[in-house]
């Protein structure tokens, strides 16, 4: 399954490792947001990590799913469109 991943860290050493980790399972797309693709395991294994990571009471890490079905509607304009398609994201 593909995942939009964003985030609002507050400390720079915490928010470098969780860059570091995320660039990992798949790519930056924006500053605080990543897209990845993990199976059902991998998704579990990257929140259960992540949760230890991060400051639960200033920190805020969210998880979108992009369905198959849904992922050929996502667009995405300017710098960072894909070259192979310019018109979906995933």
């Amino acid at each position: 399954m593909r995942y939009l991943i964003t985030y609002d860290i507050s400390e720079d050493s915490v928010r470098n490792k969780l860059i570091k980790f995320l660039n990992e399972y798949g790519k930056r797309v924006q500053f605080s947001c990543f897209e990845i693709e993990a199976s059902k395991i991998q998704l579990a294994d990257l929140i259960k990590k992540i949760d230890d990571l991060i400051d639960k009471e200033t920190d805020k890490v969210f998880f979108f799913p992009i369905s198959d079905y849904a992922a050929p509607f996502v667009r995405k304009l300017g710098k960072n469109a894909d070259e192979d398609n310019p018109n979906v994201v995933l």
